[in-house]
């Protein structure tokens, strides 16, 4: 894949369905053109790639999620999220796709209901342009606290 990069064919490498931390660092580290993205399922199974995603940023890999709503309705369905969807003005599923750009993670949108991706698009072009959807740490820990992943931390995270 290296010589797709040197001959123009591709502008950049990533990897895929990378579980453990040390399977990305060893091809982090045995490749001479580095990946530039993870693609990952982004589900408790994992712990939600914590340490996988850390090391992405630690190298300036874009860490991408699918699965991503499938996986975590427990997060966005919780009370306190669905209380703070509501305040925000945005759908439970809006807020989580928010959460996940606060931390970091480039979710990828799997629906195919053409309303939800105009929505799904705006909502990721405003946060892209930089408008906060979370006012503090507090807010962010609220959808955090619901994935359910053990020594979650919104500090470590942003």
């Amino acid at each position: 894949m290296e010589e797709a990069v040197d001959e123009g064919r591709a502008r950049q490498l990533g990897i895929s369905n990378f579980y453990r931390l040390e399977d990305v660092r060893w091809a982090y580290e045995h490749s001479r053109i580095k990946p530039r993205v993870v693609q990952n399922r982004f589900y408790a199974d994992s712990g939600h790639d914590v340490e996988i995603r850390s090391f992405c940023k630690e190298h300036d890999i874009e860490y991408q999620s699918f699965w991503t709503l499938t996986a975590n309705p427990d997060a966005y369905r919780h009370q306190s999220a669905l209380d703070l969807a509501e305040e925000k003005a945005l759908t439970p599923e809006g807020l989580f796709y928010a959460f996940c750009m606060a931390i970091g993670i480039s979710p990828l949108d799997g629906t195919t209901d053409e309303m939800h991706m105009k929505e799904d698009v705006e909502l990721m072009n405003r946060i892209r342009e930089g408008e906060q959807i979370f006012a503090n740490a507090e807010e962010l820990a609220i959808v955090g606290n619901a994935l359910g992943t053990p020594d979650w931390n919104a500090e470590d995270e942003l």
